[in-house]
């Protein structure tokens, strides 16, 4: 997974979803949801652009905030 996948995904768990979707950002959602951490998602009040955690992505959170999670956010 590239730096600015793992970059996306912290921002976004750090701010609770609530990261937009745009130019700067769209690929690494992408890779993402490649690697199988995030699917994207529809519904009628935020439209097709938005992404959700999958249950490995919620895994992987967890996974992050026991180890070098903490540590990198902090440097990044």
């Amino acid at each position: 997974m590239s730096d600015h996948a793992l970059a996306v995904f912290r921002q976004f768990v750090e701010e609770n979803g609530n990261l937009p979707i745009d130019d700067s950002n769209r690929e690494a959602y992408r890779e993402l949801a490649r690697e199988g951490l995030m699917i994207p998602g529809h519904s009628f009040t935020r439209g097709w652009n938005f992404y959700a955690l999958t249950d490995a992505g919620k895994k992987f959170v967890t996974v992050l905030e026991r180890g070098s999670f903490a540590c990198t956010k902090e440097t990044a």
